[in-house]
């Protein structure tokens, strides 16, 4: 009884068994053919069809359609026959690839390995956010959430929540931006009080200018010596920038509590301290008997 042949294993196969599909012949069958001789015995050139190399390596049909579309196999033929000069053909699938990273382990880390979670750059994170710059160049403060820093740092959601809710990272955060935004406050007024002071003296040094250019003008006798109306101007125009005497400042005046009770005292001590008389008060009685 004739032995059967053995079924090949089904599914995909093992490293050691290596791929079922030779990339390299599939290719060059599929590109440049095979050469097949006839009855008369001559050489024909013949392409098999993707079914016959399916058949032939004893895998899936779908496998040889999936290489062929993926290589350009057909493209690169009709090329080939038209006597063009074939592209170069992509590095096989089954090339040697770089090894994927590392994937962390899951769980508790050891106490030799480094922690999972790196606090310093998550408590930065929520607490001052992250700088991030616009497309007109100006710049913003972005907070992530949780899921994003999770993400970010490989580690699970809960996590993070727990160590933002263990070290009031919310409440930090609230009050960083009020700091942030009293510093931001006294640095502008700084910068608004440097301008008024820089544009005060520019505009002291152009008077100054003006003053020592017309007393030139009044020793060399270009200028009238009976109209002194610019002259006046521009030393009041001094006094004024200078806050002196002819600034004519106003000052509001407003009540304060200090001065109402002050006030008050006076005079009840001068009403107890002056007769009815002085006051200008009139008894009733003598005002009924004059009147009877």
């Amino acid at each position: 009884m004739a032995q059967k042949k053995p079924l090949r294993k089904l599914g995909r196969p093992t490293k050691a068994e290596g791929p079922r599909l030779p990339h390299d012949e599939v290719d060059r069958l599929l590109v440049e053919g095979e050469e097949v001789p006839t009855t008369r015995g001559r050489v024909k050139r013949q392409f098999p069809s993707l079914r016959e190399l399916a058949e032939r390596f004893g895998v899936a049909h779908s496998a040889v359609a999936r290489y062929a579309q993926q290589h350009d196999c057909l493209g690169r033929r009709k090329r080939l026959l038209a006597g063009q000069p074939p592209p170069e053909v992509e590095a096989s699938a089954e090339a040697p690839q770089a090894p994927p990273p590392a994937k962390r382990k899951t769980g508790r880390p050891r106490k030799s390995e480094e922690p999972a979670l790196p606090r310093q750059e998550l408590d930065r994170a929520l607490v001052f956010g992250d700088v991030k710059t616009l497309p007109d160049g100006s710049t913003m403060t972005s907070y992530a959430s949780y899921r994003e820093l999770a993400e970010r740092f490989g580690v699970a959601t809960s996590l993070v929540a727990s160590y933002a809710k263990e070290h009031n990272c919310l409440r930090r955060r609230e009050e960083a931006k009020t700091r942030i935004a009293t510093k931001a406050d006294q640095k502008l007024i700084e910068l608004r009080a440097n301008a008024i002071a820089v544009s005060k003296d520019d505009a002291l040094k152009m008077i100054d200018g003006y003053l020592l250019g017309f007393e030139e003008a009044l020793s060399e006798g270009r200028v009238r010596v009976d109209n002194p109306t610019d002259f006046n101007t521009m030393v009041r125009l001094k006094e004024f920038v200078m806050g002196g005497a002819d600034s004519r400042q106003e000052l509001h005046a407003s009540f304060s509590l200090e001065g109402l009770q002050t006030r008050h005292a006076q005079a009840l001590r001068a009403a107890r301290e002056t007769t009815p008389a002085e006051r200008g008060e009139v008894v009733a009685e003598l005002m009924n008997s004059d009147e009877e």
